[in-house]
């Protein structure tokens, strides 16, 4: 199973395998597709976010990456 990191002494920022950071290109909350959504009430968000260089999924409990964009996901946003 992949796992992202973060950097030394700082767990909120991520390092994902791509080499993307919040710094450059960052990662989006979203769906179990890697649809970018808002994590409110109700928009059934689940501790998601996408990585938005390389589409890799990640969940935040423990930085597993649980899928990957589609292609053509990607490309629509």
């Amino acid at each position: 199973m992949e796992k992202i990191t973060h950097e030394d002494q700082d767990e909120t920022a991520w390092v994902c395998l791509c080499g993307n950071t919040p710094d450059s290109d960052g990662f989006a909350t979203c769906n179990a597709e890697g649809v970018e959504i808002k994590p409110t009430v109700g928009s059934g968000w689940d501790d998601l976010y996408v990585c938005n260089r390389c589409g890799r999924i990640v969940d935040q409990k423990d930085l597993s990456v649980v899928g990957r964009k589609r292609a053509q996901d990607a490309d629509a946003s």
